[in-house]
């Protein structure tokens, strides 16, 4: 029988599915170090929890990250792209128009099937306005949704307009899983 901690030690816990994992238990360890090996496990385990569990879901302290970016054409902006593993809380999102007639739409990108969904209908914005989904400024955004962008998945501004276009977009995030 193979050494239990082979699987572990030269590989990272983000490289295991859980449709590898057929059965637990089952059956009876020879090696007399088994024991020994399981103990590192459990201590490897515990330790993770207690990094990891009191935190999920909730704000990272000291993660706050400001992503912007100025839109200068009628197209489609990826404005966040989490890292593997990471989840971001969106927690200020604004929008300055300097062209008149400017529709904004705010959509979630799914990077594994390709597709997007809308998520804010979005508003024309005449000249010089500025626009706060999530503050309450706009009586058409989605009040009090907390907007948490998961690994796979992209904020993505969608501009259309008929003349030209000038918007500056900043975003605020902070992680809640990395």
């Amino acid at each position: 029988m193979k050494d239990l901690l082979d699987p572990l030690r030269y590989n990272n816990l983000s490289n295991f599915e859980l449709t590898d994992v057929r059965s637990i238990g089952g059956g009876v360890f020879a090696q007399l170090d088994t024991l020994e090996h399981l103990k590192i496990l459990d201590t490897v385990v515990k330790a993770y929890q207690s990094v990891h569990v009191p935190t999920f879901g909730h704000p990272i302290p000291n993660t706050n990250e400001l992503h912007g970016t100025n839109i200068t054409s009628a197209t489609d902006t990826k404005l966040i792209t989490p890292a593997v593993g990471e989840v971001l809380k969106v927690q200020a999102l604004q929008m300055t128009s300097s062209e008149a007639g400017t529709t904004v739409s705010i959509y979630i990108y799914d990077t594994a099937s390709t597709t997007s969904v809308l998520y804010w209908s979005g508003a024309t914005l005449p000249n010089g306005t500025t626009i706060t989904p999530f503050v309450g400024a706009d009586s058409n955004a989605p009040l009090n949704i907390g907007l948490e962008i998961p690994y796979g998945q992209e904020l993505l501004i969608k501009t259309v307009s008929s003349g030209t276009v000038s918007l500056e977009v900043k975003c605020l995030t902070i992680k809640t899983q990395q």
